[in-house]
């Protein structure tokens, strides 16, 4: 068998990982995106014709990635206020901490740097 194939029918596309959010002293589970979901993601963010709002599409991404904590938390939106889940992540994290968790969301995703990706196989 091939190995491309045979990488294909033993692969999971369930992949989490830990973020580590130095301000809260904890960590914030996050899973890889399936194509489905990035389109979805992506057309939540979108606003007027294909104009895709970079900061909103961040939320959505952290919003439907994060597995812990569930930023739909009743609790949790009523705290920060928030309208939605993803309103309840623009309000709940700084900057970095979005931009932390999108980029660690995106590499889990298959997005990233391939040489480093290689190099790490082959280490």
């Amino acid at each position: 068998m091939a190995k491309g194939l045979e990488a294909l029918l033993g692969a999971n596309l369930d992949v989490t990982k830990e973020v580590y959010i130095p301000r809260l002293k904890t960590t914030f589970t996050v899973k890889a995106l399936t194509n489905a979901e990035t389109a979805k993601a992506r057309l939540r963010a979108t606003t007027g014709k294909d104009n895709v709002d970079a900061m909103t599409l961040s939320y959505v991404m952290i919003s439907m990635a994060c597995v812990d904590p569930d930023f739909n938390d009743k609790a949790l939106k009523a705290h920060y206020g928030a309208s939605d889940d993803v309103d309840c992540v623009g309000k709940a994290l700084l900057p970095g901490e979005v931009q932390k968790l999108t980029t660690e969301i995106s590499t889990l995703s298959g997005f990233g740097n391939e040489e480093e990706l290689l190099e790490e196989a082959k280490n």
